[in-house]
């Protein structure tokens, strides 16, 4: 088992650069038409994305990218109540995956992502919190030799799924839930034995959403250095995530003050009162206009970066259609497909710009 090294997440976080989401891809969810029991590890590539290898991480890491997300749906691969036993084939996979950016020295975060059963509400959290518990636990026992680069993250977006308080910053019963279940969270991890007692941890306002009153309603411990908010800001929004009515493809003045002052939420919450952040998934969909998206991703960074925070990339494959377009990488021909944006990121960081494996032409779909 490796050392794991006795740091805050202030000082843990400094040694990152920028990351890289595997998205849509351990994180895609078949359970309606594929069986499971047939075939434990399918569901890798059934969202169209190529079986992950070692070469994509290589690859982005020969670009500086050093934290790697690996977005992980554990339902259908969970058994019964009350064990809730992790399907062997599935956890061999998900380490298999862990393993390829670990060993080349970047950082990992795992997490539990698109579950059906953590939603937050009140007439269900008691049973989650058991199954949120057994699912950690052996997460945890999987894993406890790793040293202090192998980050938990407890849950991914928890929030009153269905309802119109689902996406607006919540309510009482959505944060009181969030809350009770990020310290079950830290509980479970914290007593698991190896070197989990040390390991840095990730836990979620409501929705992770960098929204006043998910932040205002969050708690955070104080007695634990090693707890790591983790908030997605996808701003500004008609710019960098919205596939409807009133999208743009420029990042125009009024675009720049609302990512300002979402970044500027986070500096309130968390950067000012010494509260260590990660920005766990962020990122501007191609709608054609691969320059302005550089001007946002250098922009952006420069922003970020004079606050301490380090940012992950939310890549799930996806370049053209109609869909959420959020790919950087080519991953079957490992190549940049937008290097003016990575070029921008390496910039915004304040790194030497230098690109590398950058694509000749545009992926055919």
């Amino acid at each position: 088992s490796n050392a794991i090294r006795d740091i805050s997440s202030i000082e843990l976080i400094k040694e990152m650069r920028f990351g890289w989401n595997l998205g849509n891809t351990l994180d895609a969810e078949c359970t309606s038409w594929m069986d499971y029991e047939k075939n434990p590890i399918g569901s890798e590539t059934c969202w169209g994305n190529v079986k992950t290898n070692e070469d994509i991480f290589k690859t982005l890491m020969d670009n500086q990218f050093n934290v790697f997300r690996i977005p992980t749906t554990w339902t259908g691969h969970i058994g019964e109540a009350p064990e809730y036993k992790i399907n062997e084939q599935w956890m061999k996979r998900v380490h298999e995956i862990v393993d390829y950016p670990y060993k080349n020295g970047a950082f990992v975060i795992l997490n539990i992502h698109h579950e059906t059963w953590n939603h937050a509400f009140a007439e269900t959290v008691d049973e989650a919190k058991v199954e949120l518990a057994q699912v950690w636990k052996q997460i945890a026992e999987e894993f406890k030799g790793y040293g202090e680069r192998l980050i938990f993250e407890g849950q991914n977006e928890p929030r009153k799924n269905g309802t119109p308080v689902e996406w607006n910053g919540g309510d009482k019963e959505g944060w009181d839930v969030v809350n009770a279940m990020n310290a079950v969270f830290l509980e479970t991890v914290r007593s698991s034995g190896g070197n989990n007692a040390k390991r840095h941890l990730m836990i979620p306002p409501y929705a992770a959403a960098c929204n006043e009153n998910s932040f205002k309603n969050f708690d955070f411990p104080e007695d634990d250095d090693k707890v790591i908010a983790s908030v997605h800001a996808y701003s500004p929004y008609n710019f960098a995530l919205n596939n409807g009515e009133g999208a743009v493809d420029k990042f125009d003045a009024s675009g720049k003050n609302e990512l300002d002052w979402n970044i500027n939420l986070m500096k309130k919450r968390f950067v000012d009162q010494g509260i260590p952040m990660i920005l766990g998934e962020y990122g501007a969909m191609n709608r054609d206009n691969e320059e302005e998206r550089a001007a946002w991703a250098e922009y952006y960074m420069e922003k970020i970066t004079a606050l301490g925070v380090p940012q992950v990339w939310w890549d799930n494959g996806v370049f053209e259609g109609e869909g959420e377009r959020f790919g950087l990488i080519d991953r079957k021909n490992l190549k940049i497909v937008y290097p003016s944006i990575v070029a921008a990121l390496q910039k915004g960081r304040g790194l030497e710009v230098n690109v590398l494996h950058a694509i000749e032409t545009e992926p055919e779909e």
